[in-house]
């Protein structure tokens, strides 16, 4: 609904008409004047234009599929921000993630079993190292005490110096020996390491194409809905991401030609105008994307430097092909043409004459005369000109349509609770929850009783008894080279066995089964009583997180667009009326291929909201059923002048209405319409505020 004051008189108008940006439907209507035989050659403004309806978006980046995948589950959601790399979508990566889990366990393994291993071979090269320069050190000192060849102690001391030269010898090779092991040790596990981890990188790339992946940081814009297990073939579209940094205007395909011949292109928003930069397309694009996408849409770049244009803000491209100002015309049907060029009937003395004129732009209802006729003359013309009972000036105000549509709860993806109890055997005893329920994290979800497996536990518990003994009778010798890695492996089993016997434990005491993150239950298991078994490891229900409710809005035409503000009402679980402001997520199919065009919108409302409307229908049902009413304002243009349409004739494109002069003569003046609704046009270029106009 727009409201505006016209001469003192409130009109208002509203309607639901959409224009997908290749031109309003205008009809004509012509206002009553009076016939004259004649007609003033006098000077006026001439437009030749055209004017397209565009809307801000974002630039964004579609995302193919690298290799064919059967759909399992949408990981980021529209509105959800993405760092690069991120997965956007998932197929079935179970046996990738499968070796991924036991390639970091090896790898683990590996690891640890290096650094143990390096541990003792340094240890071992250490002793190694220290017995060779001691023994080393014995023969330096032996050798300094060399007595004479023919001295008496001469074939003790040779004695004595061969042995300690040869253990020094054999030492020396010890040390060689343990440095080598060392430096093997160090290569091969290199070796081995790097191919593990190749290994795991390859099986995380594999394990990457069975998976949508971000290009760039940004945010999710546009989304394809798959079913679970639909097949998704290479190189198909699935998401849409943009960094949202920078705005573009995308309206109906504009030829290139136009654009180069025009004499002035802008854009208008709100009332304010733009500069813009017309994005040029060859042929070969455009065939390209005429055969992939149908419609073939042009894209502006728009200056904004004070950052007034917000997503999802409507806008026009301006197209002035050709105008003259102040150019000096006639009346169209007073011109002629007689098959050697233009002649019009020119009042002289007491009848009219025939004079041949060079005529100009012709903006349909008027001509331009470039010689053959002076401003004031009078010419032979059926004109119709008059004044009008209804007067008015050009005021500011407000335009817009009226959206209205229905709109669903939309739960694209879920998670499953899961009963998370892997020792023991779990029963129910109570379910907590209904569907459609809105809970928090840590929310019960059930409470249940685990029956410990006793046995195990007990083979555990002696298990852990018996390492400790085991420890015990290790640390009552002193610790040594011999010993001090028995030790550490059996503190490593120690730990491990403690760990599980916790494990155990701690499952044998659960009594309640909790939500992992906040959001609004999906489904829950039915028909359960107490006392029916949970398998370990089973889900007992869903639940959609926060980040990925939505309101599914039917929007066939495309009426809504990324930014766009939404009032939703809905009928809570006490039967009370209520309106929520929810914020529009998704991107208009015009800023998308084909394959990623959808006939409805997402709206994302703040959680509290989503799971009011939820709960307005808690567990009676299919949950889809759930619906809303959604209404918005769209093609809204704030600041503008406008001008009844009662008070406008439009001719071949262009637009008129008849202003009255400062001094009370009537004169029918052409303007670029911007636009309009069922009741209103308004004025893109050629009146200011404050004209006075008139009309029947």
């Amino acid at each position: 609904m727009v409201a505006m004051l016209l001469g003192g008189v409130l009109v208002t108008g509203c309607t639901t008409a959409y224009d997908d940006g290749r031109g309003d439907d205008i009809s004509l209507l012509d206002p009553v004047s009076v016939a004259a035989p004649y007609a003033t050659v006098a000077r006026r403004d001439i437009y030749v234009s055209e004017v397209i309806s565009a809307i801000c978006c974002p630039e964004v980046t579609e995302i193919p599929f690298e290799s064919d995948i059967h759909f399992r589950s949408y990981l980021k959601m529209p509105g959800e921000k993405v760092s690069v790399g991120d997965a956007l979508i998932s197929g079935d990566t179970s046996y990738f993630d499968n070796q991924i889990e036991n390639l970091v366990e090896s790898i683990a393994d590996m690891e640890e079993q290096y650094s143990d291993s390096v541990e003792q071979l340094s240890d071992a090269l250490s002793k190694a190292k220290r017995d060779y320069e001691d023994k080393a050190a014995i023969v330096e000192r032996l050798e300094e005490s060399r007595p004479e060849e023919d001295s008496e102690d001469y074939e003790g001391w040779q004695k004595e110096y061969n042995n300690w030269d040869g253990q020094s010898r054999y030492a020396y090779i010890a040390y060689q020996r343990a440095e080598l092991a060392l430096k093997e040790r160090q290569e091969l596990y290199k070796l081995d390491h790097d191919y593990q981890l190749f290994k795991l990188s390859d099986v995380r790339r594999q394990k990457g194409e069975m998976q949508l992946l971000a290009p760039e940081d940004g945010t999710v814009v546009s989304f394809k809905y798959y079913n679970y297990d639909d097949y998704i073939g290479k190189n198909s579209l699935g998401m849409a991401v943009s960094a949202m940094d920078t705005k573009v205007l995308k309206c109906a395909y504009v030829n290139a030609g136009v654009i180069n011949k025009a004499e002035d292109v802008y854009a208008i928003v709100n009332g304010v105008r733009y500069e813009v930069s017309y994005r040029p397309m060859d042929s070969d694009e455009y065939k390209r994307l005429s055969e992939k996408n149908g419609t073939v849409y042009s894209t502006f770049d728009i200056a904004d430097p004070d950052g007034k244009i917000g997503f999802g803000d409507y806008a026009v491209i301006v197209i002035i092909k050709d105008s003259r100002k102040g150019a000096l015309c006639v009346p169209s049907s007073s011109v002629a043409f007689d098959g050697d060029g233009y002649i019009a009937y020119a009042f002289e003395g007491e009848g009219f004459k025939e004079k041949s004129v060079i005529t100009g732009l012709n903006d349909g209802l008027y001509t331009e005369i470039l010689s053959g006729l002076s401003e004031g003359d009078l010419v032979k013309a059926e004109y119709k000109l008059g004044g009008g009972s209804n007067e008015a000036e050009v005021l500011k105000g407000s335009i817009g349509y009226d959206f209205s549509s229905t709109g669903y709860l939309f739960y694209p993806t879920s998670m499953n609770i899961m009963n998370p109890v892997k020792y023991g055997t779990t029963y129910l005893d109570e379910i907590c929850v209904v569907t459609n329920e809105q809970v928090e994290k840590g929310q019960v979800i059930a409470r249940v009783h685990v029956v410990a497996d006793q046995i195990e536990t007990d083979r555990t518990a002696r298990s852990l008894q018996r390492l400790n003994e085991s420890l015990d009778e290790l640390l009552k010798t002193d610790e040594n080279d011999s010993n001090k890695y028995s030790i550490k492996a059996v503190r490593k089993q120690i730990d491990e066995t403690q760990k599980i016997l916790n494990e155990m434990r701690n499952d044998a005491a659960v009594k309640e089964i909790v939500a992992q993150t906040g959001g609004i239950i999906t489904s829950i298991i039915r028909n359960a009583k107490p006392g029916d078994l949970i398998p370990n490891d089973s889900a007992i229900g869903m639940i959609a997180d926060d980040a990925s409710c939505f309101i599914l809005v039917e929007d066939e035409q495309g009426r809504l667009s990324l930014g766009n503000t939404v009032t939703v009402t809905y009928t809570d679980k006490a039967g009370v009326n209520k309106d929520a402001e929810g914020s529009v997520v998704s991107v208009n199919p015009i800023a998308v291929s084909r394959e990623l065009q959808q006939e409805y919108s997402l709206v994302q409302l703040p959680p509290e909201v989503m799971g009011d409307i939820a709960g307005s229908n808690a567990d009676a049902g299919w949950w889809r059923a759930t619906r809303v009413s959604v209404n918005a304002t769209v093609r809204s243009m704030e600041g503008v002048l406008l001008i009844p349409k009662k008070a406008v004739k439009e001719v071949k494109g262009t637009t008129f209405v008849k202003v009255i002069d400062d001094n009370g003569s009537i004169s029918e003046v052409s303007f670029v319409a911007g636009g309009s609704d069922n009741n209103y046009y308004w004025v893109a270029e050629g009146l200011s505020e404050g004209t006075k106009i008139c009309w029947e």
